[in-house]
């Protein structure tokens, strides 16, 4: 396809007004007085204020504009992947790091190089600033999240039942109109699709199935004569299917994918090796396609495929709900060969492997009574959920934009990069503050030493002692993230994007 390539100035003014664009939009669902953002979608249209929602939706008509939108929705991602949460802060901080950033006079490879240092500096900072989290503060740092009490309260009991490092998903509850939550067996493995064409979810980048079938195979799957086996599935009338493989050749994944875009059987493929690999096997209930099993793809059989009664396949994690008994079994087996081994760090690796297979899921089933309602709830009860498993992995920080906002009030350092966030890292409780309509510099000239701006209630308090609390993890990675993303913007001069032709007049 022809390419068209931009330079500077052009290049990066087209893209930044992508990125504000979308900071804008994502900007003003910041804080307790934020507003909601309505995504129009063929399948489930919703509101939502959840930043990775809003930015994922946002595809710009001009290509370099949606250049500009990719680099907020990139950031916003990664922010998402490493911490389920603070996705709007990154998209609040990435936008004021790049003004500050670009109305520097100075070369910007010096400025990248000066910014990534203070980042350091930062975060050091930020980590001194941190808390561990007391029990009876996870229900804050939960009502923070959620913005409503019921569903604070429902994940505080789960975490407190389930604990804080247990697989805990959100699904819509089919039966009712109260949101309540249920323990059932799954596995949780980080491995992902191997193509984001099979993504399925209108709502997420994600794949989701229920009651599907899964095949795993040890076995490479090079040519077409290893694809027989789907003769026999179709006779059987199974039309989707889970593929969990070693080896794929590019040009077989390209087979999957073209039949999964063409509505000729839905398809999900995940790659896995080893001892990962068996684990979801045993998982799932299904018999492995290796040489051990005796199982290839000339003489394999329906009766071979797993089961799985929701498959939630993200890019680098997958949940598989299945109630297999063979999953207790590959427990059992593990820790009979941890027993015996003697070498103690293979034994607990085992071990590991047995607690993984035997663990639960919780699942939190959001009831709601119109559709509008249960989308909304949904996402924020996934960012309550990631909120809450932060902060107990890491501890706490004040909440509302305080945290950034004290670490830039204090910095004394004299470099170009101390500069650039110490005006870039207030940018969050700016947002805060004129999203509940008040006036940012009359906040501050008042805001007693030692206190914070609390926006829901509109008055100045100790955060820690009201419980006003962001997960370090957090605010760490929204930090790291927009500087990251910021750094590699500035020092773009080109940007080349495909050449769309024009339509043609009528006649």
């Amino acid at each position: 396809m022809t390419k068209i390539v931009t330079f500077n100035p052009s290049a990066l003014d087209k893209m930044r007004t992508g990125i504000n664009i979308v900071a804008d939009a994502v900007g003003k669902t910041i804080g307790p007085r934020g507003t909601n953002v309505f995504i129009d979608n063929e399948v489930q249209p919703k509101f939502t204020n959840d930043g990775h929602s809003i930015a994922h939706h946002i595809t710009l008509s001009d290509k370099l504009e949606n250049a500009g939108a990719w680099v907020v929705r990139n950031a916003c991602a990664q922010t998402n992947d490493d911490a389920g949460d603070g996705t709007t802060t990154t998209a609040v901080l990435l936008r004021a790091i790049i003004d500050e950033c670009l109305a520097r006079p100075e070369n910007k490879v010096q400025i990248m190089q000066s910014l990534m240092e203070a980042k350091k500096k930062v975060l050091k900072e930020l980590k001194k600033q941190a808390k561990p989290i007391k029990q009876e503060d996870v229900i804050s740092v939960a009502r923070i999240s959620a913005e409503n009490e019921m569903l604070a309260q429902l994940v505080t009991e789960v975490i407190g039942k389930v604990g804080p490092k247990a697989v805990i998903t959100v699904e819509d509850r089919q039966d009712g109109f109260e949101s309540d939550y249920k323990l059932v067996q799954g596995y949780e493995a980080h491995v992902g699709f191997m193509s984001p064409y099979f993504r399925n979810d209108p709502n997420k980048a994600r794949a989701l199935y229920t009651h599907i079938p899964v095949l795993c195979t040890a076995k490479r799957m090079g040519t077409v004569n290893d694809l027989k086996f789907f003769d026999k599935l179709a006779k059987e009338g199974i039309n989707e299917l889970v593929i969990v493989a070693e080896e794929i050749e590019p040009s077989i994944l390209g087979i999957f994918v073209a039949t999964k875009i063409s509505g000729k059987m839905n398809l999900l493929v995940i790659k896995a090796a080893g001892p990962l690999l068996e684990d979801i096997a045993a998982a799932t209930g299904a018999t492995l396609i290796s040489d051990e099993t005796g199982v290839n793809f000339e003489n394999f059989e329906v009766k071979h495929l797993g089961k799985a009664d929701k498959v939630i396949c993200e890019e680098k994690k997958t949940i598989f709900t299945s109630g297999a008994p063979s999953a207790k079994k590959q427990a059992d087996r593990l820790e009979l060969f941890a027993n015996d081994n003697p070498n103690q760090f293979e034994a607990k690796r085992l071990r590991e492997r047995a607690a993984k297979l035997k663990g639960g899921i919780a699942v939190i089933r959001i009831g709601a009574h119109t559709d509008a309602e249960r989308n909304y709830l949904r996402d924020k009860a996934d960012d309550t959920v990631h909120s809450v498993q932060s902060a107990l992995e890491e501890g706490v920080v004040a909440g509302g934009g305080m945290a950034l906002y004290n670490i830039a009030s204090k910095s004394k350092g004299k470099t170009i990069g101390d500069s650039i966030l110490r005006v870039s890292l207030t940018a969050p409780l700016r947002r805060i503050i004129e999203n509940a309509g008040k006036d940012y510099a009359q906040i501050l000239t008042n805001l007693p030493e030692g206190q914070g701006y609390d926006a829901k209630k509109d008055c100045y308090s100790d955060f820690f002692k009201e419980g006003i609390l962001d997960p370090l993890k957090v605010e760490r990675a929204a930090l790291e993230n927009s500087i990251a993303t910021a750094a590699h913007f500035i020092t773009t001069h080109c940007a080349i994007t495909d050449y769309v032709e024009p339509p043609k007049e009528k006649a």
